[in-house]
């Protein structure tokens, strides 16, 4: 039988305080926001969105090492090099989710 998001939350981190100080350590967060108000803001999502949060994350951070990586290399595939500069201002305002889908499009998902 599969466990729920509260079941998987509470057996892999006990709580989900720890939960969200892993992602706090994974997301880059908008500099207008501290980190307190990130917390208030991861705390106040559900377990199953902060799990698979955590997983497409975890994701990018073993595939390509870093956000911006993985935007490198949608670039250096995606367009021209004439193009570089506007291509990569619209991909940095793109999800880690989206990014991950234009990878996947692009066939350089590793």
């Amino acid at each position: 039988m599969r466990k729920t998001p509260l079941q998987q939350v509470n057996e892999e981190f006990s709580n989900k305080d720890k939960l969200v100080d892993e992602l706090l350590g994974l997301i880059k967060r908008p500099a207008d926001t501290t980190k307190d108000e990130m917390k208030k803001k991861l705390r106040a999502q559900s377990n199953r969105k902060l799990l698979i949060l955590l997983a497409r994350e975890q994701k990018v951070k073993k595939s390509y090492g870093n956000r911006d990586k993985l935007i490198d290399a949608i670039v250096k595939v995606g367009r021209d090099k004439t193009e570089d500069k506007t291509y990569r201002k619209r991909l940095v305002i793109l999800s880690t989710g989206q990014l991950l889908d234009l990878a996947r499009r692009y066939r350089i998902e590793k």
